[in-house]
């Protein structure tokens, strides 16, 4: 049954899903299958479909907000939800975290978070987790990075366009056979808040990448407060949403968004400030180990795997996610039960670690 059910994630059609999610085998399969793991989601944005930000938004880091509705529920019915003190105390081992336990995080700090999803967190009783860079905080617009991959996907920007840009940040001339889409990586993860100089003139008059700036794109002093009010946990995401393998300054990256945070939330910014997702999800062994000594206790990241228990209890600080993509499991706004069961159910599990907690 285990083969039958992973090989479903290697070409199945969406009607075996179907069958496989509806007739309960993978429920059972994953009831019996991961019974001791933590599964840790991450969300972006949650829009409306009628709200004017929804037309510039990256559809593999937006759901429409009657999905994630209905992923709650989806999450209430095959596992049980717990907070980021939970996850905490089953690292220290004060306590053991439930079977098939989930925990929800969202990444970068977006306004729509307080807008559509604390309401639905609210109504199904969920807690969860926002992690933020601590530059954008107050910032209108949302990052230029976002604008750009926005801008190139939807052709908007040609190939030529980001040989061009990447040319003028690297100061060199890319290969030949480079990929657009490495290239407009390697520009994302190194300047993520605003434009290079120049960027303007390579440009010309599509510089501004049709920058969206009302409503508010990203959280501000207040709702990152509201939100924490309602028992939302504020983490740190970087400081300026830089990939760290690629910034001058690691120490401040580090550090000063827990002294951000903990200025701007006081006692309630634990257990919060406590813990940090890699910006873009890219880490090294070196950036993990400054990060501990930099007294954060959770290391969040996107690679995509289930984390293994030791009969409820958390062996490693270093906590992988699956990102629930817009385009995956919701393309039509509703969601698609059997598509997102088939993904989290048969995730590969984390490897043991030498010398964990646990051990």
């Amino acid at each position: 049954m285990t083969y039958a059910i992973r090989s479903a994630t290697n070409g199945l059609t969406s009607a075996v899903a179907a069958v496989l999610y509806y007739s309960g085998a993978l429920e059972f399969f994953h009831r019996l299958r991961n019974r001791d793991t933590l599964t840790v989601v991450v969300f972006h944005r949650v829009l409306s479909v009628d709200d004017p930000r929804s037309a510039t938004a990256l559809t593999e880091w937006t759901i429409g907000s009657e999905a994630f509705d209905a992923c709650l529920a989806f999450f209430r019915r095959h596992y049980n939800l717990v907070s980021l003190d939970a996850v905490m105390a089953a690292l220290a081992g004060t306590s053991r975290l439930p079977e098939r336990s989930l925990l929800i995080t969202f990444d970068d700090g977006f306004a729509d978070n307080r807008d559509y999803a604390l309401p639905l967190l609210r109504k199904h009783g969920a807690e969860a987790v926002v992690f933020v860079s601590t530059d954008i905080i107050g910032q209108t617009d949302r990052l230029w990075a976002e604008d750009m991959l926005w801008a190139a996907q939807a052709g908007y920007l040609g190939d030529a366009d980001v040989r061009a840009v990447y040319r003028l940040t690297r100061g060199q001339a890319p290969s030949v056979d480079s990929e657009p889409a490495v290239l407009l990586r390697e520009i994302v993860w190194r300047h993520p808040s605003g434009p290079p100089a120049g960027v303007e003139a390579v440009l010309g008059d599509r510089a501004d990448l049709h920058r969206v700036r009302e409503p508010r794109q990203m959280l501000d002093a207040e709702g990152i407060s509201e939100l924490a009010r309602h028992g939302v946990a504020i983490g740190a995401h970087g400081k300026t949403h830089t990939a760290l393998i690629h910034v001058d300054d690691l120490a401040d990256e580090l550090e000063t968004p827990r002294k951000r945070l903990g200025e701007l939330l006081g006692p309630s910014a634990r257990p919060g400030i406590d813990a940090l997702a890699f910006p873009h999800g890219v880490y090294t062994a070196e950036i993990v180990k400054r990060a501990l000594a930099a007294d954060y206790r959770l290391l969040f990241t996107v690679d995509d795997e289930l984390v293994t228990l030791d009969g409820g209890r958390l062996c490693t600080p270093v906590i992988g996610r699956i990102n629930v993509d817009g385009r995956r499991f919701a393309a039509n706004g509703r969601l698609r039960r059997d598509r997102l069961a088939l993904t989290l159910f048969t995730r590969r599990h984390s490897p043991s670690v030498p010398g964990a907690p646990c051990n």
